[in-house]
């Protein structure tokens, strides 16, 4: 079985990945795409070379994975599956705890990239990008985001909206900063009572800060 070219994929989860098959074979003459997965409604073959197996099913010659898993072929018998694997990635919904990195702060929102929801560690599917409007970055009245917050920061937040955009929320003592950098040297900053100071520099400066700043390894 050929390799095939990288390709964006899009299912009818409305997920994009970008990946590049790489068959290799793993004796009794099975070969499987390894630490790839393919998604429901995935061509993986075409009925004139294999047999749809577990897994599977047949769409106008092509065969189709019918869950997410990796893709087996058996050389012999020529019969194509999909198995299933335990660490799927997983989707951001309203409620969840996320933490995410500031790319961006503009005059009324917050732009962050989600890294993680928090307590789960497989990978993340689906859009990646959210925001925290400046209504939502504190229970107090906040002018400017920029006192708020730096591009680069962590930030332990809430998802309160999932469609059809991600939005947070960090309003509440549980979220806010957990690490910030300072804006002239670049070096964590450390909490100070309420102020953030550089060990390096003594830069001294402002966040909307956690309760939990400072812990876990982030």
């Amino acid at each position: 079985m050929k390799s095939f070219p990288p390709k964006v994929l899009a299912n009818n989860l409305n997920i994009a990945l970008i990946f590049q098959k790489t068959i290799s074979t793993i004796g009794c003459g099975i070969k499987t795409v390894k630490k790839k997965l393919v998604l429901p409604g995935k061509e993986i073959a075409s009925t004139e070379e294999m047999i749809a197996g577990e897994g599977t099913f047949e769409d106008k010659g092509k065969i189709r994975a019918s869950r997410i898993g990796e893709v087996r072929v058996d050389k012999n018998s020529k019969v194509v599956t999909v198995q299933p694997v335990t660490s799927t990635p997983v989707r951001v919904n309203r409620g969840d705890i996320i933490i995410g990195e500031v790319r961006e702060v503009r005059n009324s929102i917050v732009v962050v990239d989600i890294l993680q929801v928090e307590g789960n560690k497989r990978s993340l599917y689906g859009d990646k990008t959210a925001v925290i409007r400046v209504a939502e970055i504190s229970e107090r009245y906040v002018r400017d985001p920029l006192t708020e917050y730096r591009i680069g920061d962590i930030v332990r937040a809430k998802v309160t909206q999932d469609y059809p955009n991600l939005q947070l929320s960090t309003k509440g003592s549980e979220f806010g900063a957990i690490k910030s950098l300072c804006v002239k040297c670049r070096y964590p900053l450390k909490l100070k009572g309420k102020i953030l100071e550089c060990e390096r520099c003594g830069n001294k400066e402002n966040r909307k800060i956690s309760k939990y700043y400072g812990q876990g390894n982030v």
